[in-house]
């Protein structure tokens, strides 16, 4: 898409996102398996990939865990300053491949889909990696996503319809290259119109297992939700957690802070 950068989708979903995805997935259950997690680590760090408006990351500090929230939006570390009244959540803007902040962390997450916004496998290949270096020996990478099925073309659909508004949203999805895009688009009385775009590039279980072990990992555990339901071929999603199995740490210095 062109114009399309790593921070469009943030600044185009901000003010829209809590009302828009406040109820994608039960967060009390991934917050539980997360804290559970962080527990085996003590007092090192969780790194969220993708922070946005912080739902699931507020709550997770809120269970005493010490956590890092990495945003390439400015936009959505608004809205994260704005949700987290106590400040407990460290924001920190940059790209989740170059930017991740020097480790070591006990547990680095990325939540619902947010690891498909990486547009290329190269770059989604480089994040397993740069995840590698920051994680403690046995640490834990979380990577909750959806089951691709694939079907090629093209689609508009009614998202929601007002009296004096209506969001539409258009989508294209090319099979053979594993992406997808579109566009919301909003129409109203007072605002007007406003574009909201997203692009992303999706990978098969079996895909992500593949740039996990070239990057130091094993998987230890796979369900299809929080919830810990059985994973199976018929899964929609499934929650991954991948453990390291190299011994040493290499952070790299951060270009933000």
């Amino acid at each position: 898409m062109d114009g399309y950068t790593n921070s469009t989708y943030g600044d185009a979903f901000a003010d829209v996102y809590d009302d828009w995805y406040h109820d994608i997935s039960d967060v009390g259950a991934t917050v539980d398996l997360l804290a559970g997690l962080a527990a085996e680590f003590g007092d090192l760090p969780v790194l969220e990939l993708g922070v946005g408006t912080g739902r699931l990351a507020i709550p997770l500090a809120a269970r005493g865990v010490d956590v890092v929230g990495l945003d390439s939006s400015a936009g959505m570390l608004s809205q994260l300053a704005g949700n987290d009244e106590t400040h407990s959540v460290r924001p920190v803007l940059g790209d989740m491949v170059d930017d991740q902040p020097d480790g070591p962390f006990g547990v680095v997450f990325v939540a619902f889909n947010t690891f498909f916004n990486l547009l290329t496998e190269t770059r989604q290949q480089s994040c397993f990696a740069a995840v590698s270096q920051r994680l403690a020996p046995g640490g834990a990478f979380v990577v909750e996503a959806f089951v691709p099925e694939p079907q090629a073309g093209s689609s508009v659909v009614v998202r929601s319809m007002t009296a004096d508004s209506v969001v539409l949203s258009i989508t294209t999805h090319d099979v053979a290259s594993q992406t997808a895009q579109g566009q919301y688009i909003s129409f109203s009385e007072a605002g007007g119109v406003r574009m909201r775009p997203w692009a992303i590039h999706y990978a098969t279980v079996e895909q992500l297992d593949s740039m996990a072990e070239a990057s130091g990992f094993r998987v230890d555990q796979r369900w299809e939700d929080a919830e810990r339901t059985h994973f199976n071929a018929d899964s929609p999603r499934h929650v991954s957690v991948y453990r390291t199995i190299h011994t040493p740490v290499r952070p790299r210095r951060s270009q933000t802070s």
